[in-house]
């Protein structure tokens, strides 16, 4: 997996692609650590190129949102392939995430 991040005005926007599973999700864990923190704590997941989330990943995506959410920041999910998405819905948590279309993510975050 793949990791990198920019700033758009007060928000981290973190693209991940490839895979988010088992072996990849402490990446995820470890970058979080480094990058956000309470004076940096907005953060947008754009997931437009990732391939593939299993539940260890998922579990990495609720385990940083309550980080965020910690900071007193705010937490989206942008830009889900229709697969990904069906494993949210699947696992019960596209009311849990605050999400953003292809769209919405293209006029917030240009």
């Amino acid at each position: 997996m793949e990791i990198s991040i920019r700033k758009s005005s007060e928000t981290n926007i973190i693209s991940l692609s490839g895979s988010l599973d088992i072996y990849t999700s402490i990446d995820l864990k470890n970058f979080f650590e480094q990058n956000i923190d309470r004076t940096n704590n907005n953060v947008v997941i754009n997931l437009e190129k990732l391939n593939y989330i299993d539940s260890s990943g998922i579990g990495m995506l609720i385990k940083q949102l309550n980080y965020v959410q910690e900071l007193s920041g705010k937490f989206f999910i942008a830009n889900m392939k229709p697969a990904i998405e069906k494993v949210f819905k699947v696992a019960g948590l596209t009311s849990y995430f605050q999400t953003l279309s292809e769209s919405e993510f293209t006029s917030q975050f240009p």
